[in-house]
């Protein structure tokens, strides 16, 4: 696993946009979703009070310890171990912006893949974003403008490390929390690039 700034450079949109979205396209699109999963065993479960709510509660970007809805992210790439990252808030607030660099690769974290941690040590101690956890973006940044669809990651944050990594048994440690999959897509692209992601999550034919 080789960490690439470049492939995380650039504007990010929360995911949950999309799981609120009015957008007819989206609405259809997140129907199909819906009869797809209710259709299938394996998955009705997580359909049973609607898709959207599933994915709501599993993609939430608030926290204990941060209980303002994350609209996106702003990240300028430096360096080859890091990026600065600024957070948005809905109402357009930068909740801060701070500089990032790997702290160390969880092996299997979230979705079972490998996870990278990362600080910020020009946070302050109790800032909720003060460590970062996240699977590289995929597909990778630069697949979309070839024709790929828009990259997406899964992320965590805390202020503690011990708050996301439980690290008794294993010095990488291993996740808290295996079901909240807070997530970015890359802000650029069409409604139908959005829908794509959610094609592709429930692999539904376009």
């Amino acid at each position: 696993m080789t960490f690439n700034p470049n492939d995380w450079a650039g504007q990010w949109e929360s995911f949950e946009h999309y799981i609120a979205s009015d957008d007819p396209a989206m609405q259809a699109t997140w129907s199909k979703a819906e009869q797809a999963a209710l259709s299938n065993p394996a998955t009705a479960p997580m359909a049973a009070h609607g898709i959207r709510a599933f994915w709501s509660m599993a993609c939430a970007t608030t926290s204990p310890e941060q209980p303002r809805p994350i609209a996106g992210w702003r990240v300028d790439a430096h360096g080859d171990d890091g990026f600065a990252l600024t957070w948005l808030a809905e109402d357009g607030d930068e909740l801060g912006t701070f500089a990032y660099t790997v702290h160390h690769v969880v092996p299997k974290g979230l979705e079972g893949s490998p996870t990278t941690v990362f600080e910020a040590a020009d946070a302050p101690a109790e800032c909720p974003f003060r460590w970062l956890l996240s699977i590289d973006p995929m597909p990778a940044r630069g697949a979309f403008a070839q024709g790929g669809l828009l990259s997406h990651l899964h992320f965590q944050y805390a202020s503690d490390l011990n708050t996301l990594l439980d690290m008794s048994a294993d010095p990488a440690g291993t996740l808290r929390n295996t079901r909240w999959y807070a997530t970015m897509c890359a802000d650029e692209g069409t409604i139908d690039d959005r829908c794509a992601i959610v094609r592709a999550l429930h692999h539904l034919e376009d």
